[in-house]
């Protein structure tokens, strides 16, 4: 299945570039739609709501003021897609043709829902330092856990999405999703490696089993994955140093298979994937 219709979340920040610059090569292999959603971590209308509520709205000034470092954002958020989508020979603006990326201009704050948004999306992308303020990783936990929607993590060159790429593959409901909505990413990959930790492993509750993975890949045209037994009581350190290993340019997972109050006390994989910001480009689902 190709990625006809991808968000591209963009903050104005550095994590804008990475984000951008996949978003449009997908989309110019694809021949698709790249949505870029300008994110206002400041919430200037948010500010604005609250000083009336109290009973003390801000003057001319300080409404001008935010009202215009607001449409400041927007222009450079507006440069940054303009520039990605060039770069990737993509159409820019409106338009029916594809590949193109536009930009929205009902500029979503933290408080929104992106649902109406992003239902229909294929993939959500983000960069990596997008997830380390808010409100980036607020909009991505809603992504993923909320909306279940996949979301895939730029990290690195986006012209490199053609080399090695690497399934964790624990046999759970989260991987499949993931697995699913990796397809197309899969099928360009020049070779993919199936890495199993075996202390991670909960064989009561899934079945790990590689063979079924390979017959489903072998389905849709794509596969077989080489088997990669790892090594390590820690399962995220153990596949992450796997990946790399594997030269990886893209690591597909399930997330947060345990509650998330168990993985906030004892850790988790899905924690030490999203902290591994030298680590290949991130496939997610939840």
């Amino acid at each position: 299945m190709p990625l006809k219709h991808l968000v591209a979340i963009a903050t104005g920040g550095p994590g804008d570039g990475p984000a951008l610059n996949l978003a449009c090569r997908l989309a110019g292999r694809h021949g698709g739609l790249v949505e870029v959603i300008p994110l206002h971590p400041d919430g200037a209308g948010d500010l604005i709501s609250l000083g009336l509520t109290l009973g003390a709205p801000l003057s001319r000034e300080a409404s001008d003021e935010l009202a215009g470092a607001e449409r400041e954002l927007h222009l450079r958020i507006e440069a940054a897609a303009r520039a990605a989508a060039g770069e990737a020979g993509v159409a820019f603006g409106a338009g029916a043709n594809t590949p193109r990326l536009r930009v929205r201009h009902d500029s979503l704050r933290p408080a929104q829902p992106v649902s109406r948004i992003t239902a229909l999306a294929d993939l959500i992308v983000f960069g990596q330092a997008q997830l380390e303020h808010f409100p980036g990783r607020e909009l991505f936990d809603q992504c993923l856990l909320g909306d279940r929607s996949p979301v895939l993590i730029a990290r690195r060159d986006a012209a490199a999405l053609s080399g090695p790429a690497a399934i964790a593959w624990d046999g759970s409901a989260q991987a499949g999703r993931a697995v699913r909505a990796a397809l197309p990413l899969l099928a360009a990959a020049s070779e993919i490696h199936v890495l199993q930790c075996l202390a991670g492993l909960d064989q009561t509750a899934s079945s790990p089993d590689i063979d079924s993975l390979n017959a489903w890949l072998g389905l849709h045209g794509v596969g077989p994955g080489v088997s990669v037994r790892v090594e390590g009581a820690d399962a995220g350190p153990a596949l992450i140093a796997a990946a790399k290993g594997c030269s990886a340019r893209l690591l597909v997972a399930g997330a947060w298979g345990h509650s998330r109050l168990r993985e906030a006390v004892f850790g988790g994989a899905t924690r030490t994937f999203l902290q591994c910001r030298d680590g290949p480009d991130l496939l997610l689902a939840h």
